[in-house]
């Protein structure tokens, strides 16, 4: 799809305080400059120590959490971890379960079938809770919207607490504390995973407990993989705890992470946040689409290498159906968007489609058409929906309105760039009726179609690879902290081939000034039909891997016909 190319936007553009105390390359203080980093922030930005975390203390609700869960470790009560099925639940329920269990409590968790039992809290809950006689009960990773059945736990003496962080609904379930950081506002916490507010819980809870922190301090290979997964900013304590994650994994990883890791062929002793986005988090998302998100969980609570290997086998093949559904699922639903006229949103239902994979093809359909996109598998009349969104576009306030309007759908949650909710088969013309209404909306105009983000300039010096090692001080990358995409205005194209499966992809070389240098560009194929003259190149800089000679290559996101800056 042809994007629009325009500069990131910027939280804040003051050029006058990238003064680069840090002795970084010019486009490389001034990119941080631009992103909003500058003085103090620039100093924590570039050095996410454990010391600049938030205090567990000012998070609402952990103090009573802790105290809460102190008293049933004492009191050798029955503790219950309840987490959701995708890859942050997953992670905070391990983290949770593992923690709890290294301090003598007796401790189990349970993770609901996303097809038997649907997402939260319901009666398959109550159930397991009845199974396990359980006297207290955790969520992690859900839990905000569920106040009937904390409710119904609280009717048969169970207490409940609550550890989510996402939006909530119009009544807080009244449990015995609600630790959820978008409570509290804009806070350095505001954005934490599902696995980071676990993970600050059980923090409080050692504390007060006055128990050796070196196994809770190994947990943040957890928090790590359930942070980057869930596509939550990594800025300020996100950051901090990522950073500190990753140099856990590629010291000393769990069996099951280093299972995971061996089998997408990731390096995990040079395991990045990239690799947790693309090849670690899919595989444990996998079980709890395709399987059990419970086959996930026994995976990172493997003792051995032989444990995890067994395990891995089921995971690998729920990630291999899984594959094979979405991208079945996404084939089709792009040849009829491709029919649409200029979509505002895209609104897509289907009684064939697996729900369970849904949100997979819904992502792709923003980063193909950047316009908000839901999917909807019907099953039995009724309608299980997955909403993604474009930045500046909050989906889940937008259904919010439409539900507190008209009432159509029977259950909704999410994040503002994210939302699942169910539906009567009969309703969803009317959401679509409703969401097009919205969308037509002129305000929406800047924020709607497929768009290429500029982040800047490299200057001729910078391409190289003491660049890429000063960029090093930028990561860990991902949501809220993008790697830098540059801009090259009249590069001339030297020599250019078809590679790869099928002669998809693009490997060319590329005068800029006075250098030449090689790029691959995937399935970038047909752009060779602009190389009659002088082309700008968009482009991620990286190390040429394939020749391992330390030099660097152009990763190429988009070319155009050459044209000129404007005055």
């Amino acid at each position: 799809m042809r994007k629009r190319w325009t500069a990131r936007p910027v939280p804040r553009l003051n050029i006058e305080e990238a003064d680069n105390p840090h002795n970084l390359p010019d486009s490389i203080s001034l990119l941080l400059a631009r992103r909003g980093f500058s003085g103090e922030k620039l100093d924590r930005f570039l050095h996410p120590d454990m010391d600049f975390l938030s205090c567990w203390q000012d998070i609402g609700g952990i103090q009573k959490a802790a105290e809460r869960i102190v008293y049933s470790i004492q009191n050798s009560e029955n503790i219950m971890v309840h987490g959701d099925f995708d890859a942050d639940g997953i992670t905070a329920t391990t983290i949770v379960y593992m923690g709890l269990r290294s301090l003598g409590a007796n401790v189990d968790y349970f993770i609901p079938d996303r097809f038997e039992d649907g997402y939260g809290l319901g009666e398959s809950s109550i159930e397991a809770c009845k199974a396990a006689e359980t006297n207290l009960f955790i969520t992690v990773d859900c839990g905000i919207t569920a106040a009937g059945y904390v409710d119904v736990l609280k009717s048969m003496n169970i207490d409940t607490i609550i550890t989510d962080h996402h939006q909530p609904g119009s009544i807080l379930p009244d449990a015995e504390a609600v630790v959820d950081p978008v409570l509290d506002g804009d806070t350095p916490y505001a954005k934490l995973a599902g696995a980071g507010v676990a993970w600050m819980v059980l923090k409080a809870v050692y504390e007060l407990l006055g128990a050796d922190t070196d196994y809770l301090h190994e947990l943040l290979q957890l928090v790590a993989i359930g942070t980057v997964t869930d596509v939550v900013d990594l800025v300020e304590d996100n950051r901090i705890l990522v950073s500190e994650g990753l140099k856990l994994l590629r010291a000393k990883a769990f069996p099951g992470i280093s299972a995971l890791a061996e089998s997408a062929s990731v390096n995990i002793k040079k395991i990045s946040s990239t690799d947790i986005a693309y090849y670690l988090g899919p595989r444990l998302n996998a079980c709890g689409r395709i399987g059990h998100a419970a086959d996930a969980v026994k995976l990172l609570l493997a003792g051995s290498g032989e444990e995890a290997a067994e395990l891995m086998v089921i995971v690998e093949e729920n990630n291999r159906i899984r594959r094979k559904l979405d991208r079945s699922i996404e084939k089709h639903v792009v040849k009829l968007v491709d029919d649409l006229d200029d979509p505002r949103c895209i609104v897509m239902a289907d009684e064939g489609w697996h729900r369970g994979v849904i949100g997979i093809v819904a992502s792709r359909l923003v980063s193909r058409y950047g316009v908000p996109s839901i999917m909807i598998s019907i099953e039995n009349g009724n309608g299980f929906g997955s909403a993604r969104s474009v930045p500046g576009i909050p989906i889940h306030s937008i259904l919010a309105g439409i539900q507190a309007e008209h009432g159509i759908m029977d259950s909704l949650g999410g994040h503002p760039m994210a939302a699942g909710f169910r539906i009567p088969g009969s309703n969803i013309s009317i959401l679509r009726e409703e969401l097009n209404r919205i969308f037509s909306g002129k305000e929406w105009e800047s924020r709607l179609g497929s768009v290429l983000y500029i982040d800047g300039k490299l200057e001729e010096q910078d391409y190289s690879a003491e660049t890429l090692r000063a960029m090093e001080n930028i990561e860990p990358f991902g949501e809220g902290n993008r790697k830098p995409v540059w801009l090259a205005r009249g590069a001339y194209p030297v020599q250019w081939r078809a590679v790869g499966e099928n002669a998809k992809h693009l490997s060319c070389n590329f005068r800029i000034g006075s250098g030449i240098y090689k790029a691959i560009g995937f399935n970038m194929v047909n752009s060779q039909s602009l190389f009659n003259g002088k082309v700008d190149l968009a482009f991620i800089l990286a190390l040429d891997t394939y020749r391992g000679d330390g030099s660097i290559q152009l990763i190429l996101k988009g070319i155009r016909k050459h044209r000129r800056a404007a005055n």
